[in-house]
């Protein structure tokens, strides 16, 4: 048995304290072949003090087999010795056969410094000189994907789909349609996704496809896959919003609220499920399980438009002005939207405060002038606080948004005789 393999034996039975004496002995008595096993496999092991010591005394006996060098050099890089490691990675000749291992080894050091441009050229170096070897090709659109150079990601991405379907550990396919996705091209994406079903195997695969597919309106195939990532994992929480959202589009109140509240028992800050299941509840006329989800939304973030505005809706349609009214006089002017001036003027009418009314009416009308269900409300106001002049103006641009509206259009005749 050779000192080396001595040391091994004795690393994987713990006797750690023998190491440096067989060290020694296998630097004075094995073949160098044995040596660079040795230290390779020292590495692996994560002895990387004891393959250092190796690799040194390989080189200082072999000066020119600079792939020593390089492995020598990617170990000082992972211990944070930056500079030794890329003094000998630049110091490999580019006529050196050892010359493509110290580009890669570069970029990845790069990469892992977030020097993703730098990485790139030292990729693409590589390419040149290999330009068959696949681990290249999918390092290099690793980067591409990473750089959001999506064009060139998918062409090597489906260049590489058509030898194999994995490398390593990374799904070819769900690169693919991940890239067709993320440049927009969500039909196609759809369609690939559709085409290799029994390949998306990952809970990660399958939750992309349904949010791909629901960006595409698939929402039935985007609720099967969703479904299925429930199924596997239930407190993957990012599913449950993009599921109650398939729902609700699918319209189909029930299944979201439920989905909004089982995800919402896993992640009480997902504000977006607050809504979804607050809106499904309206729609089912559960206006008390509205009312609490958007109080609940509400506490986790009073700032949220979007909850106050439903809230204030769910409150005027049961006649509490005053609850609706209270939702926004503690906020600052700046802070009120034309949607919320609106709802105020609404809670001002139905409280027969005509004045604050109008002044609210006429804050909102700026921005909504062009909304017929606005100039409806305000020709309702107009009408019930008895100013006529206001009431022809609106009805004007009313009819010329909506002219076919035969009840407003008697209206204005009425008025105008």
């Amino acid at each position: 048995m050779t000192y080396s393999e001595q040391l091994l034996d004795a690393i994987q039975g713990h006797r750690f304290s023998e190491s440096r004496a067989l060290l020694k002995q296998a630097l004075e008595n094995d073949d160098p072949e044995i040596l660079a096993s040795l230290a390779e496999n020292l590495t692996d092991l994560g002895f990387t003090d004891l393959a250092k010591e190796v690799y040194r005394s390989l080189i200082a006996d072999f000066p020119n087999e600079d792939l020593f060098k390089v492995y020598l050099a990617e170990i000082l890089l992972n211990d944070g010795a930056e500079d030794d490691g890329l003094t000998l990675l630049y110091n490999v000749p580019a006529d050196s056969d050892a010359y493509l291992e110290s580009l890669l080894v570069q970029a990845d050091y790069y990469q892992s410094e977030g020097l993703i441009e730098t990485a790139r050229a030292k990729m693409e170096q590589a390419r040149q000189l290999a330009p068959d070897e696949d681990a290249i090709t999918f390092g290099l659109a690793e980067l591409d994907y990473m750089s959001d150079l999506n064009d060139q990601a998918l062409t090597l991405y489906q260049d590489l789909r058509q030898r194999q379907t994995m490398f390593g550990e990374v799904n070819l396919n769900q690169r693919v349609f991940q890239t067709l996705a993320k440049l927009g091209r969500y039909e196609e994406a759809a369609a690939f996704i559709n085409d290799h079903k029994e390949d998306l195997l990952d809970i990660d695969a399958k939750y992309q496809a349904g949010v791909i597919m629901e960006e595409a309106g698939q929402f039935d195939k985007a609720i099967s896959f969703l479904d299925d990532v429930i199924k596997q994992s239930p407190d993957y929480v990012n599913a449950y919003t993009f599921l109650a959202k398939a729902y609700q589009e699918e319209d189909n109140p029930e299944e979201a609220l439920f989905a909004a509240q089982t995800g919402l028992g896993y992640n009480e800050l997902d504000e977006e499920l607050y809504l979804i299941g607050a809106k499904a509840a309206a729609k089912l006329g559960k206006a008390e399980d509205a009312e609490d989800l958007l109080q609940r939304g509400l506490e986790v973030n009073p700032d949220n438009s979007s909850l106050r505005l439903l809230l204030s809706d769910l409150y005027l349609a049961q006649g509490r002005a005053e609850d609706s009214l209270a939702l926004f006089t503690a906020l600052a002017d700046s802070d009120l939207e034309p949607q919320a001036h609106w709802n105020m003027a609404r809670s001002y009418q139905e409280m027969e405060k005509y004045d604050q009314a109008l002044q609210e009416y006429l804050l909102a009308y700026q921005s909504l002038q062009t909304s017929p269900a606005f100039l409806r409300g305000m020709i309702s106001f107009a009408q019930e606080s008895a100013q006529g002049d206001l009431d022809r103006q609106l009805l004007e641009k009313y009819l010329k948004l909506v002219p076919d509206d035969q009840e407003m259009q008697d209206l204005y005749e009425q008025l105008r005789n």
